[in-house]
């Protein structure tokens, strides 16, 4: 059985189809601003850089226990070695075969001290590279911060703005909604919902301006024959037809 509403009413649901057209594009573009993916992006490069500064932190902490490690090696070294040429030059040590060992021994010494300097060095320059790594992925943690700040601060403006258009427009379409009859509104939201955002349209010269297609003649005719207050629906769409004085009846 059709719904009846009067014909301002029926006119009421193109108002209303307005602005939940325009709720439909303003949601899209909400949900499309390129700043949502630039933010998205630069906290997934920020995490990335964040993480390598976690890892080069700990690199570092582990040479520079090698490197203590190798400091107190080589120092041992150089002590046993000295008190062995205070021994030496002391002349404490009488005995040839002792005297030829302590010599031996400060030379073993010496060589040991070298080889020593030589893994003492590579850990520097190790640490030296890794804390220019740091540096370097410090920097980029700060510029990718100063970025993510200023497109989410890009983004949070747009969302603001678009946002008031939003509540303009339901505003709008709240004192639409409080002129139309209940039934009449209950179909129309339930056809909008099923049809991707589109509940009534307008009849224009015999063409649905729902699904843009031309109605026959037999159902033109069919719908010129309807009481105005009579709530018509297209043939192929399902939609709510309007009338109008351009609709071609």
């Amino acid at each position: 059985m059709a719904i009846q509403a009067s014909a301002e009413q029926q006119s009421a649901l193109l108002d209303l189809q307005k602005h939940d057209t325009a709720l439909l594009q303003l949601a899209h573009r909400r949900s499309s601003l390129p700043q949502i993916s630039q933010v998205q992006d630069l906290e997934a490069q920020l995490g990335s850089f964040q993480l390598k500064l976690v890892a080069i932190k700990t690199e570092i902490s582990d040479i520079s226990l090698a490197q203590a490690k190798a400091d107190n090696d080589v120092s041992q070294v150089v002590q046993r070695a000295e008190r062995d040429q205070q021994r030496l030059d002391s002349g404490a040590v009488t005995s040839s075969k002792d005297l030829e060992a302590l010599q031996h021994e400060i030379v073993s010494l010496k060589k040991r001290q070298t080889e020593l300097e030589d893994v003492e060095l590579e850990i520097m320059e190790q640490l030296e590279e890794a804390r220019g790594v740091q540096v370097e992925i410090e920097a980029q943690v700060a510029a990718t911060t100063s970025e993510l700040e200023l497109a989410t601060q890009s983004r949070d403006a747009e969302f603001a703005d678009i946002d008031a258009l939003i509540a303009i427009e339901m505003s709008g379409r709240q004192q639409i909604v409080q002129s139309v009859d209940a039934e009449l509104l209950a179909l129309y939201d339930k056809i909008r919902i099923d049809l991707g955002g589109v509940g009534a349209a307008l009849l224009h010269r015999g063409a649905c301006q729902g699904c843009h297609i031309s109605l026959d003649a037999t159902e033109v005719d069919r719908i010129r024959n309807q009481p105005a207050d009579t709530v018509v629906r297209c043939e192929e769409c399902r939609r709510i037809l309007v009338r109008t004085s351009e609709s071609g009846l």
